[in-house]
């Protein structure tokens, strides 16, 4: 499986990397055109060129990394290339566990550059003086309190499990979609609209219940069971109930993705 992350993540960095480095470079190119002195130049032309084009590269950014991630998943293992790799000595978990651990590292690492692009725009505000403060407060309110190194950890696994249960809700239609014999790539966009509004009919279902009707008393209960408990212990235990509740979704995903690519693959 490692082998398999390699060669997924060479796959990836090939194209994602040069963005970065070309979006990190831009930043500090804009920042470098946003002082008094280089907006006088040809009324402030140039810069808000520069600018224009950095918003561009920053859309597109996560536009490309949707898109790779998309077309790694489509092409490696529901394309041509699923001839070679389904012959490889390893599971089909094996398969996509590797696809979407990268994808997460990948999605992450987008969001890390994005953000260090816009300190770089803002070198000359007081937006790094604000980020330090900030972090600052952030590390005396660790010394300060014990738990707040668990509620960050559980703050993280919950990003964590829910960009995972998004990758894995695309590669779940994919899946679906190529089971049509024709039409594959559109039957996919189907499949995730229809998966998607059958998601918010429960979702709201489950809310009106919440309000209304047995689940009523099952959150009354909750609440009563809680109420004598440690605040420190009640947000504990938010924070593990969501993280919980994304992974149980990203779980059907994987589960539904695993049995089409086991047992009902067709790469004809």
């Amino acid at each position: 499986m490692l082998k398999l992350m390699k060669y997924e993540w060479k796959a990836c960095a090939r194209i994602c990397l040069p963005l970065y480095g070309a979006m990190l470079l831009m930043s500090v190119v804009s920042a470098v055109m946003t002082t008094e002195r280089a907006q006088n130049i040809m009324n402030g032309i140039p810069t808000a060129i520069l600018a224009m084009l950095y918003f561009a590269l920053l859309v597109a950014v996560f536009v490309v990394t949707a898109v790779i991630l998309i077309q790694r998943f489509y092409k490696n293992l529901l394309g041509d290339e699923g001839y070679l790799m389904f012959t490889l000595p390893v599971t089909v978990a094996q398969h996509i566990w590797s696809k979407v651990i990268v994808a997460v590292a990948i999605c992450f690492l987008s969001g890390i550059v994005a953000l260090l692009s816009m300190m770089i725009l803002s070198a000359n505000t007081n937006v790094i003086y604000d980020i330090g403060m900030m972090l600052g407060g952030l590390g005396h309110a660790i010394a300060k309190e014990p738990n707040a190194i668990g509620y960050m950890l559980e703050g993280i696994l919950l990003l964590v499990l829910s960009t995972a249960s998004a990758v894995l809700y695309i590669y779940l239609c994919m899946a679906l979609g190529h089971l049509a014999k024709k039409h594959r790539v559109l039957m996919s966009v189907v499949w995730y609209f229809v998966l998607s509004t059958v998601a918010q009919f429960l979702l709201s279902f489950v809310l009106v219940g919440v309000v209304n009707g047995p689940m009523e008393t099952l959150m009354h209960a909750v609440y009563n069971m809680v109420a004598g408990m440690p605040q420190e212990a009640v947000l504990h235990g938010v924070l593990l109930f969501f993280c919980v509740v994304t992974a149980i979704p990203g779980a059907i995903c994987y589960a539904g993705t695993h049995y089409i690519l086991q047992h009902k693959l067709n790469l004809e």
